[in-house]
């Protein structure tokens, strides 16, 4: 219980780290002096350190297990988020943010990694959910209480406060986390690290991977980072509002995660829920899209059904997993995280391209986000009618099989518990 705890802990942190610049983004591109592509791009940085972290975050996760890997890993978001709440420049702001992606990375891998060892399959989407939902009290706390403490101590000062409470957990979970490193593996790293590359080749994967670069990735672009910015522009409101919006959507996450758990748990089929929860979040992206302007309420209600229905990215793990082995969860899991962060950041980036471009074309702001969504949504639909042709799960004893257990890949495949 206590492990699940400080995990849960842990991943507030990073939930909290990942949407943090929607509530300050317009304060701090006042500060650094900063046009919407440099914003874009800094609020990419950090999940682009995120997703390239993966790569030696789940070859620790299964050669010396997830305490020693979360715990030391998040000094590096300690690290971070100071050298973010003093930079003065462009470039200091970008190396804070990557040193806090990187420190985050094997927090929710690891969780998973934590519960898989600790449950049954069948729960693993329940119990996942359940944490999930816990730990997005650090989501919660990234806005209204976020935007409260930024009018009350500037936003360097309340950052730095978040520095020192995130070194308090980096060193409880240092200290409480039961051991839970495995046995001495046979693989050296270099084949570990190959292992990891070969997990691509798993062909039932495929047509799941789009879903992985695009589905967190317009949820979060958003609630990370432009979610304040379309506020203040169209509505012209101000950060306490700012922040109630975005908390009512963290609350909807929150909330949505375990609904749809329970209802991938009533109905035994992740696949169709996936894709129900993913057309329901097309339909918030379009009520936007359509029409960006209605009014304070109609986008907060928009930003609560994207909330509620966005977050499916708990059942696509859960999808992923039955193709690999247990041996292969950690890196499985690793890979798949990189695929979504790695998506999060080309989004965001491109979205603050594209409405860079709108702007130098004299477009007015409810055109310029009224492109930003359409443009989000059809992202989301693409991979979407991808993902109708994966399979609906595997048998998770090996690379990857049909369920009629007919494999896809030869039986020496890299997901074979021998490795």
């Amino acid at each position: 219980m206590m492990t699940l705890i400080l995990l849960c802990a842990a991943y507030s942190l990073s939930l909290f780290f990942r949407g943090m610049l929607a509530v300050v983004a317009p304060e701090v591109a006042a500060e650094l002096s900063l046009d919407e592509v440099r914003l874009g791009g800094l609020a990419s940085c950090f999940f682009i350190s995120f997703a390239v972290a993966q790569i030696p975050s789940g070859v620790l996760l299964d050669r010396i297990g997830g305490k020693l890997t979360v715990s030391l890993s998040l000094w590096f978001a300690v690290m971070g988020i100071g050298l973010f709440s003093v930079a003065r420049s462009y470039p200091l702001a970008v190396g804070g943010l990557m040193l806090v992606g990187t420190g985050c990375a094997p927090v929710f891998t690891g969780i998973m990694l934590f519960i898989g060892k600790r449950f049954q399959p069948q729960r693993f989407t329940y119990i996942t959910a359940m944490v999930l939902a816990i730990g997005s009290v650090g989501d919660l706390m990234g806005t209204m209480p976020l935007a409260l403490l930024t009018e009350w101590l500037g936003w360097r000062g309340a950052l730095q406060l978040i520095m020192v409470i995130t070194a308090l957990i980096a060193l409880c979970c240092l200290l409480g986390l039961e051991s839970d490193r495995p046995e001495v593996s046979r693989e050296s790293y270099k084949q570990m690290l190959k292992g990891m590359a070969q997990i691509i080749s798993v062909r039932a994967l495929w047509p799941i991977v789009p879903m992985f670069l695009t589905s967190y990735a317009v949820l979060i672009a958003i609630r990370g980072v432009w979610g304040g910015p379309y506020l203040l522009d169209i509505f012209n409101s101000d950060t306490a509002e700012r922040g109630r919006v975005l908390l009512l959507m963290s609350v909807a996450m929150a909330g949505g995660t375990f609904l749809l758990s329970l209802t991938d748990r009533r109905f035994t089929h992740t696949k169709v829920t996936v894709i129900s929860s993913s057309c329901l979040t097309l339909l918030a992206l379009l009520m936007l899209a359509v029409r960006p302007d209605q009014g304070l309420v109609y986008s907060m209600v928009a930003f609560i059904f994207l909330g509620l229905f966005g977050f499916n990215y708990p059942l696509l793990m859960s999808h992923s997993r039955t193709f690999l082995a247990p041996s292969y969860h950690g890196r499985g899991m690793a890979v798949m995280t990189a695929f979504s962060f790695l998506g999060v950041a080309i989004v965001q980036g491109v979205s603050g391209w594209v409405l860079g471009a709108a702007d130098a074309a004299q477009l007015g702001a409810i055109n310029q986000y009224r492109i930003l969504f359409f443009m989000l949504a059809g992202m989301l639909a693409l991979s979407v009618a991808i993902y109708c042709f994966s399979y609906r799960q595997g048998s998770g004893d090996g690379p990857a099989y049909r369920t009629d257990k007919k494999p896809l890949l030869p039986s020496k495949g890299i997901c074979n518990d021998a490795g």
